[in-house]
């Protein structure tokens, strides 16, 4: 009994089980985690040191290289990378595809112990991250306080940050910008000079008196007990009665002890006010939109409240409503597609009954994906989730869940009216009939991802759609089920009554392909010269397409920093930014601007312009960043560097030359010189190097020789000046509920000129003081920028912003650019991170396309059993290929990962049509036809099935292509989603356009002429061996 039999003659059981199914799915789409992203973890991992009040080649001196001395063997290491700033070191390990991530940041951390003995002791942290999506905040928020601000720091930590910490699902609230109160020990010069005091000295007495360690354990009474030694500071006032070792004063008497907030170095506002940013991170199995509103409900219950009258809030990213919109989004793009699709089938079938059937085979399909997607969590432990990636994957599918139904219902159709066949019976026929072909075809569908499997867990493809094709896979098998059982179930019902006949437009329309196809089998050479012209045509167009490795991923923000004088003071730098403010939110209209937010200290600052929603405005993000750079006032001695935009997947987009040699300064020249030639390559714009603006410094050179008469050592001096300008911690202070730090250094007007600090003294090694002028010298120069090494080698990269889509020819003028320079002995060049990771993944997809033809022909070979015709059938590949590239020159959309994944779909799709079609011809011929006769009544028959079929599919995934043709109508491309699904649902829609039209007319043809070969193959090896 088929498949068919069972459901028609069983039809209780069948819907019960289908019933069943659908009511677990709905059941599971509750249970089912909803995310912005899938849960996925990038093969790298991130080490992050701060040291602040350094400068970069003392960070990579003492903490970066031995970093990397620590790494340099670690397994499965692909590339390090490692970047030292004036305040902290960050490493970057890239491991092999297939790493065991836990175990290799077991092993980075055990290394990191190693060499911890190594590192400066002043290092009171070091911090591993491994990338993830779901890790980034849900949940940004400031915080600003109109009240009392001595209230503003328990009002924060004590009252907001544990209510939201108690919300259910919320993992850890952190808070930046937030000044706390520090144990501050200012130190007057004139006093310590009249005391014959050493600052090192005085530095060393506050640190080595704040010390509680344990001593071990000792027994008494038969009773073992820990002993520790406690000696803690307690109160401020402990601190200022600490004893000056030689003497009988007391710190107090040199210097001002106070529990005060430090100088003020920074700055973070909103909409040109103070603010607090407070970032909110969900649990891993938490949903978003339900830990977002919970926040919100805190913040609501607060305002509230009378005693927090005077706090303002504003939210500036809510992951939750950018999910929920993207979510809307997909899901009114597939109830749009299902509706097109089902008014295509009514269109053709011109039967309420016959829609009514294919149309419910859409949501039920989907229905019972959650099921399975449910099932594959609990059972096999898979990380799939509700998330932009899978539905995008099942909105994909609308319109071809009903290719199955609809090839089935068109069979039992047929044989219904033309058969005059009882409707049980034409059921069971019709379905039958078609049974292979719709398995085989669905076959093909599914093999093409089977390639993606070799391509490893960690290719950065699978780590980013594997969702997509757990989902896309299971809905179209679920759709197949639904086919096979409940389309011959409720045909066999509804299809008693007599159907009538065809319409005469389809008559005429038959008609006239049946001549089309005749002639062209009786022109065979003209159709192959015709297909060939079409295919070379085709290749050209490929060639001409511009490439890139993602498409730019869809932002509101733009992002732009500033290099500032190093003659501003904080007071100078607020000054520059109010005016900035002022000016933008003056024309906050004009730029589209929905909030701005600046942060920054006394050298660097920045603004995060955070832009009104796509489909408010015309001008993408990107235009709207150069207007923006462009109306920023030209302010002496500040350089404004407009951000790079990202891509998918959070790397930068644009185009990138790495630079490496020994010599930062010989790097540096190089960099600046690239950055003048590539600033004027037409594509490129905002082009910058990696290199940070070095500081302005002084710097204290000691004579040794002097140095060495009076006793001192040119460490000790160094550390003396230290102590006197570093904001380094001292220790920490212990008070109230928290620890503080101590921070000690000389009075700001004893450090405000080079001639003050000349003056400080050091105690020689018989006894009295000498001023550190007369043993060191002391000049004015430029700082050095941030050092920059990949694989323990200097490195500086150059880069820019594309101002269109795609990277192809401007690699190849920035290529040719570079191998025109020569460089210096012992420095090299290479494309960037971006150009690489593009040619890898085009790389991987050729694979993957090679494999799944391979793969295609094996099934159908197996199907036809036969050799020579899946050849025939793995042409409407080609016939695909041909509108896809057709579309994406014409619609100027990129060669880039979602592109190739929809060639990739395409590749499995295609073939369908060729299959049902082909499939019939055989059953014709088997039945007794002649080859012609079979071939004009097979595509005669076929001919409304691939249709409809095709129809469907495209006017299923026009609601996702519409934004990339018509952006005139719906916002910027690249702001939107659709610059992520909709490459995929263009090549779909261009390729089973043609794809459908060039199988119909030329495959018939192909068919003959691979039979004739094969026949003339097979005897001319006969009479050869005869």
């Amino acid at each position: 009994m088929s498949i068919a039999e069972f459901s028609v003659n069983r039809p209780v059981t069948t819907i019960m089980i289908i019933v069943s199914v659908v009511t677990l799915g709905m059941i599971s789409y509750t249970k089912l985690p909803l995310m912005f992203l899938p849960d996925m973890s990038f093969p790298s991992l991130n080490v992050s040191v701060p040291y602040p009040s350094s400068s970069p080649e003392e960070v990579e001196r003492l903490i970066t290289r031995p970093l990397e001395d620590a790494f340099g063997t670690l397994s499965n290491m692909k590339s390090m990378e490692s970047r030292s700033n004036d305040d902290n070191a960050r490493v970057r390990i890239e491991f092999e595809t297939g790493t065991d991530m836990n175990m290799a940041a077991m092993e980075v951390r055990d290394r990191i112990d190693q060499v911890r003995g190594e590192l400066p002791d002043d290092v009171e942290r070091i911090t591993i991250r491994r990338w993830n999506p779901n890790d980034m905040p849900i949940y940004n928020f400031s915080v600003a306080w109109n009240g009392d601000p001595a209230e503003f720091y328990n009002i924060v930590t004590k009252v907001i940050q544990p209510r939201i910490q108690r919300v259910d699902g919320v993992a850890n609230v952190e808070i930046s910008g937030m000044i706390d109160k520090q144990l501050l020990v200012h130190v007057d010069s004139e006093k310590l000079q009249s005391h014959n005091l050493d600052l090192f000295n005085l530095s060393q007495t506050l640190t080595q008196n704040n010390v509680t360690m344990t001593a071990g354990t000792v027994t008494e009474g038969g009773k073992k007990y820990s002993v520790r030694s406690v000696n803690e500071y307690r109160a401020a006032e402990e601190v200022a009665n600490l004893p000056i070792p030689g003497t009988t004063l007391s710190l107090r008497d040199v210097a001002e002890v106070k529990y005060d907030y430090p100088e003020d170095n920074s700055f973070q506002r909103l909409n040109g006010v103070d603010a607090v940013t407070i970032r909110v991170y969900k649990t891993s199995t938490a949903n978003i939109v339900d830990v977002a509103q919970r926040t919100q409900s805190v913040l609501d219950e607060l305002e509230t409240q009378p005693q927090f009258a005077d706090l303002e809030t504003r939210v500036f990213f809510d992951q939750s409503q950018s999910i929920s919109d993207r979510l809307s989004d997909l899901r009114n793009t597939g109830l749009l597609g299902g509706m097109l699709a089902v008014i295509v089938l009514f269109l053709f079938l011109r039967n309420v009954r016959s829609t009514m059937i294919i149309g419910l085979a859409i949501p039920i399909s989907i229905i019972c994906t959650f099921t399975f997607m449910y099932l594959l969590r609990q059972g096999a432990g898979s990380t799939v989730s509700i998330n932009l990636i899978s539905l995008m994957g099942l909105m994909l599918a609308v319109g071809m869940l009903v290719d199955a139904a609809v090839v089935v219902l068109e069979s039992i159709y047929r044989h219904r009216q033309e058969g005059n066949l009882p409707a049980r019976i034409a059921a069971v026929v019709g379905t039958r009939e078609v049974t292979m072909a719709i398995i085989a075809a669905t076959a093909t569908t599914l093999c093409v991802f089977m390639p993606l499997v070799f391509l490893g867990g960690g290719s950065r493809f699978m780590l980013f759609m594997k969702d997509f094709v757990v989902t896309f896979c299971i809905v179209m098998v679920a759709a197949v089920f639904i086919a096979l059982t409940l389309i011959p179930l409720v045909s066999s019902r509804l299809f008693n009554r007599p159907l009538g006949k065809p319409s005469a437009f389809f008559a005429r329309l038959s008609g006239l392909y049946t001549t089309v196809l005749a002639w062209n089998l009786k022109h065979r050479f003209v159709t192959v010269v015709s297909f060939a012209a079409i295919l070379y045509g085709s290749y050209w167009l490929y060639q001409n397409i511009e490439t890139e490795f993602q498409p730019m991923a869809p932002t509101r923000d733009i992002a732009i920093a500033a290099d500032l004088p190093g003659s501003y003071n904080i007071e100078d730098v607020k000054a520059v930014f109010t005016d900035v403010e002022t000016l933008l939110l003056d024309r906050k209209e004009d730029f589209h601007i929905e909030s701005i937010s600046s942060y920054g200290s006394l050298r660097r600052a920045n603004i995060r312009i955070v832009l009104t929603p796509p489909e408010e405005r015309q001008e993408s993000a990107t235009q709207l960043q150069t207007r923006i750079t462009r109306a920023l006032p030209e302010i002496a001695g500040v350089q404004w560097r407009p951000g790079r935009m990202r891509r998918y997947g959070g790397g930068q987009s644009g185009v990138d030359v790495e630079l490496k040699g020994d010599n930062m300064a010989v790097l540096s020249n190089i960099a600046q010189d690239i950055r003048t030639r590539m600033e004027v390559i037409p594509g490129l714009k905002d082009v910058d190097t990696s290199l940070e603006r070095g500081d302005e410094e002084i710097q204290v050179q000691v004579d040794r020789a002097v140095a060495q008469t009076y006793g001192i050592s040119p460490r000790q001096a160094a550390r003396t000046v230290q102590a006197a300008l570093s904001s380094r911690a001292r220790g920490k202070f212990k008070a109230d509920d928290r620890e503080v730090d101590i921070l000690l250094h000389l009075e700001e007007e004893d450090r405000a000129s080079m001639q003050k600090l000349q003056n400080m003294t050091f105690e020689r090694a018989e006894g009295g003081m000498i001023p550190v002028g007369n043993l060191a010298s002391f000049s004015r120069q430029k700082g050095p920028d941030a050092i920059e090494r990949k694989d323990r080698e200097s490195q500086v990269e150059v880069g820019g912003n594309t101002t269109g889509p795609g990277t192809r020819a401007i690699n190849t003028q920035v290529t040719e650019m570079m191998e025109s320079i020569e460089l210096p002995p012992g420095y090299s060049w290479s494309m960037g991170r971006n150009f690489n990771m593009m040619r890898e993944s085009q790389g991987e997809f050729l694979f993957a396309i090679m494999l799944s033809v391979v793969l295609i022909y094996l099934i159908m070979a197996a199907i036809s059993e036969s050799f020579i015709q899946p050849f025939t059938i793995l042409l409407s590949v080609l016939c695909g290929l041909v509108g896809a590239f057709i579309v994406f020159y014409l619609s100027g959309t990129t060669l880039n990962t979602n592109s190739y994944l929809g060639v990739i779909v395409l590749s499995g799709l295609a073939v369908n049509n060729a299959i049902v079609l082909i499939d019939h011809v055989n059953h014709l011929r088997r039945e007794g036809m002649t080859r012609t006769e079979a071939l004009l009544l097979g595509g005669r028959h076929r001919l409304r099935p691939i249709l409809m079929t095709s129809l469907t599919t495209i006017f299923g995934l026009m609601p996702m292509v519409a934004p990339l043709l018509f952006p005139e109508f719906f916002g910027p491309v690249e702001d939107r989603g659709a610059n992520q699904w909709g490459p995929v649902s263009l090549a779909l829609v261009g390729g089973l356009t043609t794809s459908g039209i060039l199988t119909l007319i030329l495959l018939p043809t192909v068919y003959t002429i691979f039979e004739d070969l094969s026949n003339w193959v097979t005897s001319s090896v006969k009479r050869a061996w005869a």
